[in-house]
């Protein structure tokens, strides 16, 4: 995780005002996200309980000094794993993304190759370091989030499917309808952050190649390095769930579509 931040600060510090823009198109929707998703999750426990969270303790929680001291652990508890999960998302989020806008800075300097440029081969080989420090910080983060995804996906499966269960059963009760919806819509949301990040790192790798094709090549002497880079890009760079499926839009859908499947499933027994 060290080296992910120490590569974010150094692409920021090294970089042009062209690729600042490019970075900052690619990444102010992250940080927004991540910001909304963020605000969600501390608005779910807002309802006035007993106390904060539910629970089974052994012992008489409502008599004090019990409840008091079991309020403040769960407040500590709730604080603690709200921060992890928020944390842990929206790092991914902004890190994913930021692998996607490295390969999209490489696409504007290979796009404005020449070969009439006096300094090409310079330039190309700066493109060709740029290219295997994309390819590496991608490889990074896939090592560093590919069981974290797998375990949100699988569990963002079970909370929606579930959280879509109760939503059905208490139609009449406006206030917990309420609280069962956002928690439903944080759910949804924390799977779409990572799905489209990802999306977006596979979309931009793969265009590497494209983008090569459409430098100005013809009588270039670096053609050969750019077949390679083309070679190369076929294998676009994509973030895993364990190395089962690809974080992606396509994921995305399977995952909703697999958590109502269990909700209709749920449904159709309850009512039996």
């Amino acid at each position: 995780m060290l080296y992910v931040t120490q590569i974010m600060h150094k692409d920021w510090a090294t970089s042009s005002y062209e690729d600042r823009v490019v970075l900052k198109e690619k990444c102010i929707f992250a940080f927004q996200l991540a910001r909304c998703f963020i605000i969600m999750v501390y608005l779910l426990g807002a309802e006035e309980k007993v106390l904060p969270f539910r629970g089974y303790f052994f012992i008489n929680q409502t008599v004090s000094p019990i409840y008091q001291c079991l309020y403040v652990f769960n407040v500590m508890a709730g604080g603690f794993a709200g921060g992890t999960i928020t944390s842990a998302t929206g790092f991914n989020l902004i890190a994913i993304t930021h692998g996607s806008a490295k390969f999209s800075t490489l696409r504007r300097k290979l796009e404005m190759m020449s070969c009439d440029d006096p300094d090409i081969k310079q330039i190309m080989a700066d493109c060709v370091k740029r290219h295997q420090d994309a390819i590496a910080f991608a490889d990074v983060l896939e090592r560093l989030i590919n069981v974290l995804a797998l375990g949100q996906f699988v569990i963002s499966t079970g909370l929606v499917c579930f959280a879509g269960f109760q939503i059905t059963s208490m139609l009449r009760n406006k206030g917990r309808l309420m609280k069962y919806s956002a928690f439903l819509n944080a759910a949804i949301l924390e799977i779409f952050m990572f799905s489209f990040s990802g999306n977006d790192l596979i979309i931009e790798s793969d265009a590497v190649g494209e983008s090569a094709y459409s430098s100005g090549w013809i009588g270039g002497t670096f053609c050969q390095s750019l077949q390679i880079m083309m070679l190369r890009s076929a294998v676009p760079s994509r973030i895993t769930a364990a190395k089962f499926y690809s974080m992606s839009l396509e994921s995305f859908a399977q995952v909703l579509s697999t958590s109502f499947s269990y909700m209709m499933v749920l449904m159709a027994t309850s009512h039996e």
